[in-house]
């Protein structure tokens, strides 16, 4: 196997320094053009054909769930190809990134470096990966790697919101590839052969409105909220625990499905003199394996709306999106490969399993495709303050790629 260069990596990290002075942050969806003009020329650079795919209106309209968010901010998919044949080898990354929040030493979108730390929001999660990524096709091209394959990249924007780009993509059918890597930040040490599904919503609780100085005259939503999602949370943490995947997971509590509520909540009063009288929340439920999507879809809204009935509230579930639970078999050419390359150039075993959070490699797995997410980052530190990646842990996942390229025949 060649073996990289100083060039190559100096290469890499001087993307991911471009890439996270970009702020993409979704919602709404910043900076989409700009960073997608950005990854088209230095994939042209590189000597990949190029496209830019702009996604419809009417799509977003339809499955982008803040929509309308999205409006005034279009969304672009960067594909690029090189070579020719079969195997059709295909990597994929997004480049939206999470609101910043608050607690940043410095500002987020001003890269900085500190030992072996590259902070940043994104660095990890996962303009990282897209980098890699990068840096992979810059080796390969400078030593004339690609030969009798073909190498796909394709970075989309909303994985951070249900995957509405990779979706759009797959939907389409711009290409059926034979492999696909998910550059999305594992470490070095991880395979990612799938994931937990998930369905996301919110809650719409009526009550009525009044001046806050005679709350006997009106129905407090935020109150009959508080009681229902408690109510809620307590019932139905009983019967999650009570249901065990099989598949590898690290967490001893992440063998079961999950629930989280109140990640977002808004009153429409906004006012401290106003009895609220709608009040919104959302959920979020990771899905094991042996679950089914629509039956959890059910059982969501019809506990929901069966505590509400007790307490003579009225109230809206609404479903945002699902993403079904998705896995490749652990006996899959790209597994076994992927699981040899890391054994034999970095000389670790590497953890094979499924994430507990979604990424884009149900839309491959659902049209029959081998995928497998892999890529740089550091555990812990995505969607946090001071988000950072490891400069190592890139070079070593970069190592494990250029591995990864050489045996997929």
């Amino acid at each position: 196997m060649k073996s990289l260069s100083e060039e190559v990596i100096e290469y890499t990290i001087d993307v991911l320094k471009d890439l996270i002075s970009i702020p993409t942050v979704n919602p709404p969806g910043e900076n989409y053009k700009k960073i997608s003009d950005y990854l088209e020329k230095k994939l042209s650079e590189l000597g990949m054909k190029t496209e830019i795919i702009e996604i419809p209106e009417d799509y977003l309209d339809r499955y982008y769930p803040y929509s309308p968010a999205h409006k005034g901010y279009p969304r672009y998919i960067v594909y690029a190809h090189i070579g020719e044949g079969r195997p059709l080898i295909h990597f994929n990354g997004h480049y939206d990134v999470v609101p910043p929040g608050t607690g940043w030493s410095k500002d987020p979108f001003k890269p900085y470096v500190e030992n072996d730390k590259f902070f940043g929001r994104g660095s990890s999660d996962m303009k990282g990966g897209i980098a890699a990524v990068l840096g992979l096709i810059k080796h390969l091209v400078d030593n004339k790697m690609i030969s009798g394959k073909t190498i796909e990249t394709v970075f989309v924007p909303d994985e951070e919101a249900g995957g509405v780009g990779t979706r759009y993509y797959v939907e389409k059918k711009i290409s059926v590839p034979d492999y696909v890597i998910i550059a999305e930040p594992t470490s070095h040490r991880r395979i990612n052969i799938g994931h937990k599904g998930m369905v996301r919503g919110v809650v719409k609780v009526y009550g009525k409105q009044v001046h806050g100085s005679v709350p006997w005259k009106g129905r407090n939503a935020f109150l009959d909220a508080a009681r229902i999602s408690l109510r809620f949370y307590e019932e139905y943490q009983k019967i999650l625990t009570n249901r065990v995947t099989k598949a590898p997971v690290e967490a001893p509590e992440a063998r079961h499905p999950t629930i989280n509520l109140g990640g977002y909540a808004e009153s429409t009063s906004r006012k401290d003199n106003i009895v609220p009288g709608e009040f919104i929340f959302s959920f979020d439920r990771r899905v094991i394996p042996e679950e089914n999507i629509t039956d959890v879809e059910r059982e969501i809204k019809d506990l929901f709306n069966r505590i509400a009935q007790e307490y003579n509230a009225k109230i809206d579930v609404n479903i945002l999106s699902s993403v079904p639970p998705s896995l490749t078999s652990s006996e899959s050419k790209v597994v076994k490969i992927s699981k040899e390359c890391v054994k034999e150039v970095l000389k670790i075993d590497p953890w094979i399993g499924i994430s507990y959070g979604r990424d884009d490699g149900v839309y491959y797995r659902s049209i029959g495709v081998e995928t497998i997410t892999y890529g740089p980052g550091v555990e812990g530190t995505a969607h946090m303050p001071d988000e950072y990646t490891s400069i190592s842990d890139i070079e070593k996942v970069l190592k494990t790629y250029s591995c990864i390229i050489e045996r997929l025949r």
